[in-house]
């Protein structure tokens, strides 16, 4: 009974700040504007701009643009692997009105440690290896993306892409965590928590879309994306679950 109505407490609680966020968004200072670099350095899409210049806020200063972490990893922005990743960036993400949002979020996040991160790959001949290889995956994974972006045209596009990225991340990535909490995590109610942060998100990003409101689609995105990669960690852990349990079924 504890147990449960300790789970019911954090979900009524993460449900409530999830929805205070969502409320308090008009009062909060818009971070993107024309011209300004979104996660990897280019302009925002139509929507973001015409959202800023009605809220008429005022932006920090421009930040820096590139693939630091990966081009230090693999030695040149020139190469195929960095290349792929500035055109994922370019056709797709910053084709929209969600993805450019999502990319300004990411772009604060980003670049407070990436440019430490680039240069102790270049400084480690041992780090930039074991990053380039850790890239890797993530190629794979946008590929996927890539595929799932194609499936429907423009924002819809990009929310698919996101899902599949976001949720094929926390599945790679987390996994190590995943099988760590296979038996503590509270199945039904965390699959519940991700799925009413999933679909509140869902509902933000349209309603910041229909209005072009660039504020709530920043938190509205960024929300899906954790939301999604929550998803991924979820479904490791259920299926490292199962394959112990049939595992101890057999002896």
């Amino acid at each position: 009974m504890r147990k449960t109505a300790f789970y019911g407490v954090a979900l009524a609680t993460f449900v409530a700040v999830s929805l205070a966020l969502l409320l308090l968004l008009p009062t909060l200072p818009a971070m993107a504007e024309e011209g300004d670099s979104l996660g990897f350095g280019d302009n925002v899409s139509a929507q973001v701009k015409r959202a800023n210049n009605q809220t008429g806020t005022v932006q920090p200063a421009r930040q820096p643009s590139g693939c630091l972490i990966a081009t230090a990893a693999f030695g040149s922005e020139l190469t195929p692997q960095v290349q792929f990743l500035r055109g994922f960036r370019d056709n797709h993400i910053l084709s929209t009105a969600a993805g450019s949002s999502f990319m300004n979020v990411f772009n604060g996040w980003y670049y407070s440690f990436s440019p430490s991160v680039a240069d102790y790959e270049r400084a480690n001949p041992w780090a930039q290896a074991t990053i380039k290889t850790a890239i890797y995956p993530l190629l794979g994974i946008l590929q996927v993306a890539e595929k799932g972006y194609g499936m429907s045209a423009g924002e819809g596009g990009a929310v698919v892409a996101g899902f599949a990225a976001s949720a094929l991340i926390g599945a790679v990535y987390l996994s190590p965590a995943a099988v760590a909490l296979r038996n503590r995590a509270p199945g039904k109610k965390l699959l519940m928590a991700l799925g009413i942060s999933a679909i509140a998100s869902l509902a933000a990003v349209a309603a910041g879309v229909a209005a072009g409101n660039a504020i709530v689609l920043m938190a509205s995105t960024a929300l899906f994306v954790l939301s999604s990669i929550g998803v991924g960690l979820f479904a490791v852990m259920t299926l490292a679950k199962k394959i112990e349990e049939k595992q101890q079924h057999r002896r």
